[in-house]
């Protein structure tokens, strides 16, 4: 059976168990309980259904229609993914494009008395289900459970913990610190607090013994210095976290913690329970209790049993305390950064070291993009702190690169040639912090075209490293420094300029970012401790891609009548290529900046850099422009 015909037998069966259930529509989105931005395989029903296998996308089934949205960086993608299969693509984003209320509206019989959309609640986030569902009939009911009969089990890989050399605070002080700010919430803003949707939570009691409730799983681990592996390309683990005035509860995969780590949670009052029980743990609270839940990471099977119950469910902030906290590096954990950023490097400099000689010799061609991440793949992984990649690589060849979240596969996978760029983004975990790395790679002869972009986009990265600024001033504000010397060109990108980095933790962590447009992330305040990505880039459709980026340490620089001032340390370690830049383009402070950056490369690496050539290579890498 054809990919095409076995999607279709596959909508025919879930159009079946529609029937069962009485639901005329049926919402299959890209998620798991947790808002994950990664999921394990046991979530990935909407990829099962659709046969689209991209890392974004939304599949509604009618008695007759299916529609997926997804956004730009995949329309090529599941053009063709979905040919054959009777689902049409939704182009997010664009002006023509209907959202899913008014594809609903337009193709279902919404006047009936009866009519009705059915969705898994656990994996809907309550501010998706009000978007998108607060004005239909809904019912709960995962049909891929009963669809999919091979679908991969939960994980339950063992939960490890991370080593207090590179953290500052127990789990147990961390939750105190938690304590302390949940009780400021409530004694400062509870009062006035509007309940989450619910007409029957019953108003709040202060006198009431009062639990706060953690989804997000990467949260969880923070929290409680621990590391797993049940998320491809993030170090956590499944898992609740209900923390209250007094005790504290974790509901995870038991057989996935040893002796040690049991011991270690017990040591701060925190009781174990089976994953699976949440909900009925939840169910089971004496409703006098006040179980406080925070709006952006909560799915909406959670404010069903809090609504269900009468528990008192608020949104006063819609994030947890932990993300503010967990943004602000202390020494230890900023010196685990240095410590990740020197593996890499060294890491970076063997496998940069080793793709020249292959250009050298003439053999590039016999290299494709996948060959090339798993060279480099395999050189991180020759350390044994190395703990996995972060995220997965980006190996875009000349009209590749300019696909900004290309991931190549076997039907994709470019074989390279001496000329144009390779655009390289990846990163890796160590046990001590977490990396994330661009370079553009020249293989042979550059056009004009191209040494210019690569040089306004190394213009726009020094410009933004350089940066010295106000404390508290927004990523929004910041933003400016990497665009304007493209601007100045007519050119510009579409995605963020930068992110925050986790300790051996998510690599895409908030809540600060750079970014033009205006969000929470992009008004966050940076303020000393924050690491931030520094990643402008162009790309010309069809022909190449350039990105250059390091991740970013924010300092104290000084303090003046004006108030504190910071700026930006730059923790990774690779040299630029040099040989794409027109050095007229460069003014003095830029080419200093550069030279600067190159001579703290060579310094910090060439210690660490046993094999003779990789010296050498290192050497002639960061001499001076």
């Amino acid at each position: 059976m054809n990919r095409s015909d076995l999607i279709q037998q596959r909508l025919a069966a879930l159009r079946d168990a529609m029937k069962r259930h009485k639901l005329d529509v049926y919402f299959v989105p890209t998620a798991d309980p947790h808002n994950s931005e990664y999921i394990a395989e046991h979530w990935k029903t909407r990829e099962w259904f659709s046969g689209f296998r991209g890392s974004a996308g939304t599949l509604v089934v009618s008695a007759d229609k299916a529609a997926l949205w997804t956004d730009s960086r995949y329309f090529l993608q599941a053009e063709e993914e979905l040919s054959g299969t009777g689902i049409e693509l939704m182009k997010d984003g664009l002006a023509e494009t209907p959202d899913i209320v008014e594809w609903i509206r337009t193709h279902c019989s919404i006047s009936s008395a009866n009519f009705t959309v059915g969705l898994d609640y656990a994996t809907c986030g309550t501010g998706q289900y009000c978007a998108d569902f607060s004005n239909f009939a809904t019912k709960d009911v995962d049909l891929a459970a009963e669809i999919w009969k091979d679908r991969p089990a939960l994980p339950k890989r063992p939960i490890v913990r991370h080593p207090s050399e590179w953290t500052s605070k127990t789990a147990g002080e961390k939750i105190e610190l938690v304590r302390r700010l949940q009780h400021e919430l409530i004694a400062k803003k509870l009062k006035a607090a509007a309940p989450m949707a619910a007409a029957s939570a019953r108003k709040f009691d202060e006198s009431a013994e009062t639990y706060f409730f953690y989804n997000d799983i990467s949260e969880i681990a923070w929290l409680l210095n621990l590391r797993g592996e049940d998320i491809e390309f993030n170090p956590v683990f499944l898992s609740y976290l209900l923390v209250g005035e007094r005790d504290t509860h974790l509901f995870a995969h038991l057989e996935a913690l040893d002796e040690i780590v049991r011991k270690d949670l017990e040591s701060h009052n925190i009781r174990l329970h089976p994953y699976e029980s949440a909900a009925d743990l939840l169910r089971s609270l004496d409703p006098k209790k006040t179980i406080i839940g925070y709006a952006e990471s909560m799915n909406q099977q959670a404010v069903e049993i809090f609504h269900q119950l009468g528990l008192y469910s608020v949104c006063t902030s819609p994030v947890t305390p932990v993300p503010a906290l967990r943004a602000i590096k202390d020494e230890r954990e900023i010196a685990g950064f240095r410590r990740a950023m020197q593996l890499d490097g060294v890491a970076m400099v063997r496998f940069r070291r080793a793709l020249d000689e292959i250009i050298e010799k003439g053999e590039i061609g016999q290299e494709t993009e996948l060959s090339i991440e798993q060279r480099l793949t395999a050189f991180r992984a020759e350390h044994p702190d190395f703990r996995g990649l972060s995220f997965g690589t980006i190996a875009g060849y000349g009209a590749h690169g300019a696909i900004v979240h290309y991931e190549a596969d076997e039907e994709s996978n470019a074989t390279l040639a001496p000329r144009s760029f390779l655009l390289l983004d990846s990163g890796a975990h160590y046990v001590s912090g977490t990396t994330d790395i661009t370079r553009t790679i020249p293989l042979g002869p550059l056009t004009d075209e191209e040494r210019k972009a690569y040089t306004l986009v190394l213009k726009g990265h020094i410009a933004l490293a350089r940066a010295r600024f106000p404390e508290r001033t927004q990523g929004l504000v910041l933003d400016f420094a990497a665009r304007y010397a493209m601007w100045q060109e007519g050119m510009d990108f579409g995605h963020g300029t930068g992110h925050g980095v986790g300790c051996h933790l998510c690599v895409h962590e908030g809540p600060q970012q750079i970014r033009k447009n205006t969000n929470a992330a992009s008004t966050t305040p940076f303020v000393a401790g924050m690491t931030i990505t520094d990643e402008p880039g162009i790309y010309i459709s069809g022909k190449f891609g350039v990105r250059l980026e390091n991740v970013l340490l924010t300092c104290e620089a000084m303090k003046t009548d004006f108030g504190r001032f910071l700026e930006f340390e730059t923790l990774t370690l690779c040299p630029f290529d040099t040989t794409p830049i027109i050095v007229e383009m460069l003014d003095e402070n830029e080419r200093n900046w550069l030279n600067r950056y190159h001579e703290s490369v060579r310094e910090q690496l060439l210690p660490l850099l046993s094999d003779e050539k990789d010296r050498a290579w290192l050497e002639r890498a960061t001499l001076p422009l």
